[in-house]
């Protein structure tokens, strides 16, 4: 989809995540506050002619990708459903969205959303394209924030992701319209005009490995005692697992002992293969090629995730 919002004037659904979540992959709300200051004065910028592999891939993929979301739409339906891109922006006060496709159902759809609850959507809905080289099977938070945008920018009530992945599998997320996760935007929007109109700046970021206060909460967690509380959980499975692994190491240990007294005794009596009292054990050394483990340029995306007990 070509950028049809105006910056200095209109948030973008792409830069919605990053002015709610302070950061993403690809651009920071620091970075997209100055863009906006500087086009508000007259200011004229030089995009860079070389672009992100990431962003010329998503260019060229996006109408191949959007036909399979809609073929995939039509295998879940009976009847078939309308799927266009759009040529002009939808815009609110301050906010414009340029979305990839609006699709008009025929056929009530339903979709599974993380937690496995059955989301049924109908009528008309907007779907966001992405290309994902580093998928978890789940949608990143900006993508929500993006898509929410749309939706309130439009007044579309309901959306879906069609993510296309690593592994040539293609994802269909369904969006539900938040009015908390909205107004959790809105929010951020007001914060970033203002700053605009003051020609004001964000306070620094905090140190990643700081101590924080939990200050927002996902739908249907109220409080910092509902975090907390999946915390105590994930501390008192780990104990489990650590136990747990501490005996699957006791009956490694012991089947190894096993192992290494029948591959003793067959090296020794110098034979390979053996029959005993129903058993058919095979032990042989052999030669194969070894190979080397180098690195490449290329890089991958982990999570990094821990919980401590602070007493």
């Amino acid at each position: 989809m070509p950028k049809l919002t105006k910056t200095g004037f209109e948030i973008g659904s792409s830069e919605a995540g990053a002015i709610v979540l302070g950061k993403t992959a690809f651009q920071n709300r620091h970075d997209i506050l100055e863009k906006h200051k500087l086009a508000k004065a007259g200011v004229e910028t030089i995009e860079p002619d070389l672009k992100s592999w990431a962003l010329i891939r998503g260019i060229f993929l996006e109408p191949a990708v959007a036909n399979m979301v809609e073929f995939w739409i039509n295998e879940l339906c009976v009847k078939p459903c309308q799927m266009w891109e759009p040529t002009e922006p939808y815009q609110k006060a301050r906010a414009a969205s340029s979305i990839d496709r609006i699709v008009k159902l025929a056929d009530p759809l339903t979709l599974k959303n993380l937690e496995g609850k059955d989301i049924v959507m109908s009528g008309t809905g907007v779907v966001e394209i992405k290309t994902d080289r580093y998928h978890h099977d789940k949608p990143k938070p900006e993508w929500i924030f993006q898509v929410l945008h749309q939706m309130h920018c439009s007044d579309i009530n309901w959306g879906m992701i069609g993510c296309f992945d690593q592994n040539f599998n293609l994802h269909l997320y369904p969006v539900e319209r938040s009015a908390n996760l909205i107004g959790i935007m809105l929010e951020a929007y007001d914060e970033f005009w203002n700053l605009v109109d003051t020609d004001s700046h964000y306070p620094p970021d905090p140190d990643p490995d700081a101590d924080i206060v939990a200050v927002s909460y996902p739908d249907g967690w109220e409080t910092n005692a509902d975090i907390s509380g999946a915390a105590q959980g994930y501390v008192e499975a780990s104990a489990e697992v650590a136990l747990a692994r501490a005996k699957l190491r006791e009956l490694e240990k012991e089947r190894d002992e096993y192992k290494n007294a029948l591959v003793d005794v067959m090296y020794l009596s110098n034979i390979t293969h053996v029959d005993a009292d129903g058993y058919r054990i095979h032990s042989e050394y052999i030669s194969k090629p070894k190979r080397k483990m180098v690195e490449t340029d290329e890089v991958t995306e982990t999570l990094k995730f821990s919980v401590k007990e602070l007493n």
